[in-house]
């Protein structure tokens, strides 16, 4: 099996916590936690993707993670390089960010590594490594997740929006409300219909759910999947 690396999460976790120490002690927390993902996992192979320079999300939408405001971590620019250079870490393609480039890597044999929710919208296995903070503790979380769940995750979205990423969903609907609207939904086109009656216009749907879509193979435009779901 081959694990599927969100590097973006690896470098910036690492870099931020060697904030006020040398850059050597950056690196040697970016090599341990890629060592202990691959032990982990029990993987014989793995791939580590970090976001391409250029983001089309944002000629989509340009406020697209506009409200992240605040300074990056010193080491994080020497840290992505050194991954790049020295840890077997690739850029996803042009255009597209690392989740985008697991989406379309993610098969039978691989397992998404990431401590990002918004990547269970993609089928398949899911490894969410040990976190802690003050008085708790996540755990190493294994998960198998079905296409039609991974849908209703991303209609859910769609509904409720995305405050991380700065995207605005449906006024008044939030992450409860989300729920109760799909949650007597048994197929995505039942989901999509239920979204898109809940949005005052198709374009803004559309330009919602473009941004907020992971691919799931080369070329993968949510404008197609809409006109899909409309022709059927």
């Amino acid at each position: 099996m081959q694990s599927l690396i969100d590097m973006d999460l690896v470098v910036f976790r690492c870099a931020a916590s060697a904030e006020k120490d040398d850059f050597g002690i950056a690196q040697y927390r970016a090599e341990a936690l890629l060592d202990e993902l691959i032990t982990k996992t029990g993987c014989t192979e793995y791939r580590a993707f970090l976001t391409s320079k250029t983001n089309f999300r944002k000629t989509i939408y340009p406020e697209y993670k506009a409200n992240r405001t605040a300074p990056k971590p010193i080491h994080l620019e020497p840290l992505r390089n050194y991954a790049l250079e020295k840890m077997g870490a690739e850029l996803a393609p042009e255009g597209l960010e690392a989740d985008d480039a697991m989406g379309i890597n993610q098969t039978d044999d691989t397992v998404i590594v990431s401590l990002d929710k918004d990547m269970l919208m993609i089928p398949g296995k899911h490894f969410s490594w040990e976190i802690k903070g003050k008085g708790w503790v996540k755990p190493d979380t294994w998960l198998e997740q079905s296409k039609i769940e991974g849908l209703r995750l991303f209609f859910e979205q769609c509904l409720k929006g995305d405050t991380s990423d700065n995207i605005k969903g449906i006024e008044k609907v939030g992450p409860k409300k989300a729920k109760t609207l799909l949650a007597e939904c048994n197929t995505d086109q039942e989901m999509f219909n239920v979204v898109r009656a809940a949005y005052s216009n198709d374009e803004e749907f559309i330009m919602n759910a473009s941004v907020l879509w992971i691919m799931q193979h080369e070329e993968d435009v949510w404008r197609d999947r809409y006109n899909a779901y409309i022709q059927k």
